[in-house]
């Protein structure tokens, strides 16, 4: 290197990326990575997906950074489709995950290999609703049974943690590894005793440690399939690791634990908290983030945590909401801009009796009786006033007509963006 000339390095979370830059230092040996030369430009999509795929954070050299011609820059071929008319596909997309995650549990009890092209198939049509419409399928991953926890979980952190990465700039083959990661990282917990799993009371500590046994379980059943990449045994195995290295099985430290199982780890704690299970009843979502906000820098990346909530928003798909008229409610479709302006479904009217669902959309003029603008003023859990996401007048929405009513996408009108910046809950 001639005088006077000096390595401008810079580290940059892997999902910062972006073509172009040249890749001088990674954050682990390079002779653990699947890369030819210690040091390399990012030329195409693929490039910066391989990189993300191993990789938590890297170094680049600012001064040997290269001009792509712009063929290379990633693109959707995907054109955002109405709620009403992805809800119906995203549905097919939900049948099909689920019979093929009860079909991956009984091939390992059956002591069969896993269909990973059948699963790779299922994270790709997944995938490509989300890409249609974000919502639809984000919004059927709430409707979870009690009895059938451990495997719509493993399907809702799929979809979560590609709707996530997509948010963060993922490239397609890395969302559709991240996928991966998330349906298959609790399949160990079929090779425990399903009736401790499934203890509705407090474990004995020596239960707890049979539990645990779960994250080595499932890298043992993943690691045997040669063809799968290596990050998704991983994730099974590290997805119970903390940052301050107080996790199990491994207690690895913050340096060790891979930018994929951060992701799934942060998504597989929100999703448990949200949803019903045997021991545990479902909490609020703002009961949700509040964990997420405590464990920060402890148990879960702050970076990711922070980008999660700003993906999920103030009101996320699936939430049920209580309105300022004392209707509840469940959360259709988040507004682009307006966060505290989603799609609605009112569910319950105001003296607290079941009705027929009448849709509202927040973002436009919408009032009360009062001619008050309708407003949200608390999220609830669910099961709150005994509306269950799983009861059938819930998934009844998807059958609904009236959706087509909410899919009119012109521009907001001033005066009600006005009101949704300006008023201010009771």
């Amino acid at each position: 290197m001639p005088k006077g000339t000096r390595l401008t390095r810079r580290r940059l979370d892997a999902w910062q990326l972006k073509i172009g830059m040249y890749v001088c230092e990674v954050d682990r040996p390079w002779r653990e990575t699947p890369f030819l030369f210690q040091g390399f430009p990012l030329l195409t999509v693929d490039d910066i997906q391989a990189v993300q795929a191993c990789c938590q954070y890297v170094f680049i050299d600012e001064l040997q950074q290269v001009q792509v011609s712009p063929e290379h820059a990633p693109t959707s071929s995907h054109r955002r489709k109405p709620l009403s008319h992805e809800l119906q596909q995203a549905r097919h997309c939900q049948q099909a995950s689920t019979r093929l995650i009860d079909h991956v549990f009984s091939s390992i009890l059956q002591g069969h290999q896993i269909d990973l092209p059948a699963c790779r198939e299922v994270v790709r049509e997944n995938f490509d609703s989300l890409l249609r419409n974000e919502s639809a399928l984000l919004w059927l991953t709430r409707i979870k049974s009690q009895d059938e926890y451990t495997s719509q979980h493993c399907i809702a952190v799929s979809i979560m943690a590609m709707g996530f990465g997509h948010h963060l700039g993922l490239g397609r083959a890395a969302l559709e590894q991240l996928g991966l990661c998330g349906l298959l990282h609790d399949v160990g917990k079929i090779r425990v005793d399903q009736n401790i799993l499934n203890k509705p009371d407090k474990l004995t500590q020596e239960e707890f440690e049979h539990i645990k046994s779960h994250a080595h379980l499932g890298f043992e059943l993943l690691r045997q399939h040669q063809d799968l990449a290596a990050i998704v045994s991983q994730t099974a195995l590290g997805h119970h690791e903390r940052l301050d290295g107080e996790g199990y099985p491994q207690r690895l430290n913050a340096d060790q634990i891979p930018y994929f199982t951060r992701i799934i780890s942060v998504i597989d704690c929100f999703d448990a908290i949200t949803s019903h299970r045997v021991y545990d009843r479902a909490r609020s979502v703002k009961d949700a983030f509040k964990v997420l906000m405590d464990e920060r820098d402890t148990q879960f990346d702050a970076e990711l945590v922070m980008r999660f909530i700003e993906w999920m928003g103030i009101f996320p798909v699936g939430t049920l909401v209580e309105l300022h008229t004392g209707e509840v409610g469940v959360i259709l479709e988040k507004h682009p801009r307006l966060q505290l302006r989603p799609k609605v479904a009112v569910l319950i009217d105001s003296e607290g009796q079941p009705c027929p669902p009448r849709f509202l959309d927040l973002a436009k003029i919408c009032v009360d009786s009062d001619s008050q603008p309708y407003r949200i003023t608390a999220c609830l859990p669910d099961g709150a006033l005994g509306l269950n996401m799983a009861d059938p007048q819930v998934r009844a929405l998807v059958d609904s007509a009236q959706l087509a009513e909410l899919d009119d996408d012109s521009e907001v009108p001033d005066l009600v963006a006005h009101w949704a910046a300006n008023s201010t809950p009771r």
